[in-house]
């Protein structure tokens, strides 16, 4: 009876284990780098956009966390919805540093000449941490990944002030900096008091400043804002919010948020000001200036790629597309394949799908790695009820969405349409 008992149980745990395995969500890869300018080993979570493998010549915005693993998992879901999803902000890299222990934590985010909290024998070491980002972690992660020069630093609580150390002694470390409820008390507001000095002589590139905190008392942000307020520094666009209906762990990700939909102002276009303010000539100027002035190359948001083809066949003006997608794919090279998918859909309802599919396999071979442009390929075969060639590539970009480690979403729709294509 013991023994039946044991097999049975035994059995539970491994069909357990197997769907455990066989569920995928994508935390990235953990990196090990070592440091000469700490002297240690230090390891990284980087969680690359879910297309990067599909876009080959797009280039990413850098997202730089502190306190990496503790807040990895409510960021980076953070990130899916907004730039996967929702596609409020462009697809980014998020950079997950990771901690060696409270203490040595504390101790590297403390500013030069303060001690860190409740351990006074421990004298900051922020700018030899400042030091290890510029001169090691960044050029690391630009050279083993396609970023964008466009990078942001993000900090919470004692991470907060190492942001503010950062953008305050080294200014043009990074182009955007998230302090969330900066620890601006430690050492009786040491920081704030030595800091107005320094950020008037500082001259350096324009960068954005975002401060936000919550339904919190001495934490004495505001006499920093004090000194922004007065000085005015041009070559920093700063904002600040309070959020009160929010306490000290749960500000980081609202303010997060918004300010991510602040630094990448005008990515989203809603529906109504599509309508209204843009023709498709304008909706593709507007993206290549911002594409310009955000240092990046990548497709433009689908819902704007929808509103300029849905333009000519309200006005019944298609005689135009093909001109006016010549002309954009030219202005915006990485929105090839979005505008291609696009117009597939519109020429599958309007004309024939087997007049999509035609559209679809003349650039076939210069999209094969995208799950997207195969899944709608396998799409298109369904609707020509040519149930063989749908499996396969139905099949295909299953392999490609593995492959990709793609997020179990994915894979699952993909799976369903299978069964039920075997059935």
């Amino acid at each position: 009876m013991i023994k039946t008992i044991s097999f049975i149980l035994s059995t539970f745990f491994l069909l357990i284990s197997q769907i455990a395995l066989a569920t995928h969500f994508n935390l990235g890869d953990r990196v090990k780098i070592d440091s000469k300018v700490l002297n240690e080993q230090r390891e990284l979570q980087i969680l690359l956009p879910e297309n990067y493998q599909a876009n080959p010549n797009a280039t990413y915005p850098v997202i730089y966390l502190l306190d990496g693993d503790y807040h990895f998992h409510a960021v980076s879901g953070t990130l899916d919805l907004m730039a996967n999803k929702a596609q409020l902000i462009p697809d980014v890299i998020l950079v997950g540093i990771a901690d060696k222990g409270t203490d040595k934590y504390r101790q590297y985010m403390t500013p030069e000449g303060l001690t860190s909290p409740l351990k006074a024998e421990d004298k900051g070491k922020a700018n030899l941490f400042l030091s290890f980002l510029n001169k090691e972690l960044k050029p690391y992660i630009n050279q083993n990944y396609r970023a964008a020069d466009n990078n942001t630093l993000i900090g919470h609580s004692i991470g907060g002030l190492f942001v503010l150390n950062a953008l305050v002694e080294q200014p043009d470390s990074f182009n955007n900096y998230i302090s969330t409820s900066p620890s601006l008390w430690l050492n009786n507001q040491a920081f704030t008091k030595a800091a107005g000095d320094k950020i008037a002589k500082n001259s350096h590139k324009p960068v954005s400043l975002y401060l936000s905190l919550g339904d919190e008392t001495r934490m004495n942000q505001y006499g920093f804002i004090n000194i922004l307020d007065e000085l005015q520094p041009a070559n920093i666009n700063w904002k600040f919010t309070h959020y009160p209906d929010e306490n000290h762990n749960s500000v980081a990700l609202i303010s997060l948020r918004n300010s991510l939909k602040s630094i990448f102002k005008g990515w989203f276009i809603a529906e109504k000001a599509l309508r209204k303010n843009h023709t498709p000539s304008s909706i593709v100027e507007h993206y290549k200036n911002l594409s310009a002035e955000l240092n990046i190359n990548q497709a433009m948001p689908t819902p704007s790629i929808k509103s300029a083809i849905r333009y000519f066949y309200i006005q019944k003006k298609t005689a135009e597309l093909d001109s006016f997608m010549e002309k954009a794919i030219q202005t915006l090279p990485a929105s090839e394949q979005a505008f291609l998918i696009m117009q597939a859909s519109y020429v599958s309802h309007f004309i024939s799908p087997k007049a999509a599919l035609v559209l679809l396999k003349s650039a076939e071979n210069k999209f094969n790695t995208s799950i997207e442009y195969v899944k709608n390929i396998a799409t298109t075969y369904e609707q020509l009820k040519d149930d063989k060639s749908a499996f396969s590539y139905f099949e295909k970009a299953l392999k490609l969405a593995k492959k990709q480690q793609a997020n179990q979403w994915q894979i699952s729709i993909i799976e369903a349409k299978l069964l039920k294509l075997r059935s």
